[in-house]
């Protein structure tokens, strides 16, 4: 439990750094792009994760506002609390702080795990909400899902921040090196332009800007807005790719 809390506050860390957009018919395009990339890489798809998160209220409130707020995404999303083998909450309290953690899945199994946070010192008090999401079939059609995480934002009249990454895996045992090459003559595909590259013996990572994708952040003076890692898993014999826009921020 304690590794998925820090895995949670770093997600947190992350989406701070990540421009602020809106929801759009854009971002669904943007998965079907990754699917699309995936598929021509010959990668076999495990599971999608979109993270969307920001701001809600700009003041700081006590545990039962937040607890409200909890049940009301709960309802919203409709997350089965009544599942005690998959369902699961925590809270978290401070001096000047205070964090419900909750975990479950939906009528259509997707895993749904949303952090509500309000934090106070002398110069801050706001209220951020951030809702993972991982679907492990049919990624591309998450319309409905993504409606209702968009419905529970825009009730507050804020802007937020997404990030959406699939998990893939090669049954093949082709090297990085090989992997490398398939990677560079793909990204001519969709126009993109390498801007960073990271590779050692394990991992090999990719960071792109496309002008497929609308959204983008900045690495240095560059836009990037597309993001690929591949790493061998030598217990499973296997290799991973994550594919992100506009970065990777689940762990690889």
């Amino acid at each position: 439990m304690k590794k998925f809390k820090c895995l949670i506050l770093l997600g947190i860390v992350i989406f701070l750094s990540i421009p602020i957009v809106s929801l759009s018919k854009g971002n669904i395009e943007e998965e079907n792009l990754l699917m699309e990339i995936l598929r021509d890489l010959g990668g076999n798809f495990v599971e999608g994760d979109v993270d969307i998160g920001g701001v809600i209220i700009e003041d700081f409130v006590g545990k039962e506002d937040l607890k409200h707020i909890g049940d009301g995404i709960i309802e919203e999303l409709e997350i089965n609390n009544l599942d005690e083998q998959n369902y699961w909450e925590e809270w978290v309290e401070e001096k000047g702080f205070i964090q419900l953690i909750v975990q479950g899945y939906d009528n259509d199994k997707n895993q749904l795990t949303f952090t509500l946070s309000s934090y106070k010192d002398e110069d801050i008090k706001e209220t951020s909400l951030f809702i993972n999401l991982i679907k492990r079939e049919q990624f591309v059609e998450i319309n409905d899902i993504i409606e209702k995480i968009e419905k529970i934002f825009y009730n507050y009249d804020k802007p937020i921040s997404i990030t959406t990454c699939i998990v893939g895996t090669f049954n093949d045992n082709l090297k990085l090196n090989e992997r490398e090459n398939m990677i560079l003559k793909g990204v001519k595909n969709y126009k993109g332009k390498i801007i960073e590259k990271y590779k050692d013996q394990e991992i090999l990572s990719f960071s792109i800007y496309t002008p497929y994708i609308e959204d983008y952040i900045y690495t240095g003076s560059n836009k990037m807005n597309l993001n690929i890692a591949i790493r061998y898993d030598e217990e499973e014999g296997k290799s991973y790719i994550w594919i992100g826009t506009p970065i990777i921020t689940i762990g690889y």
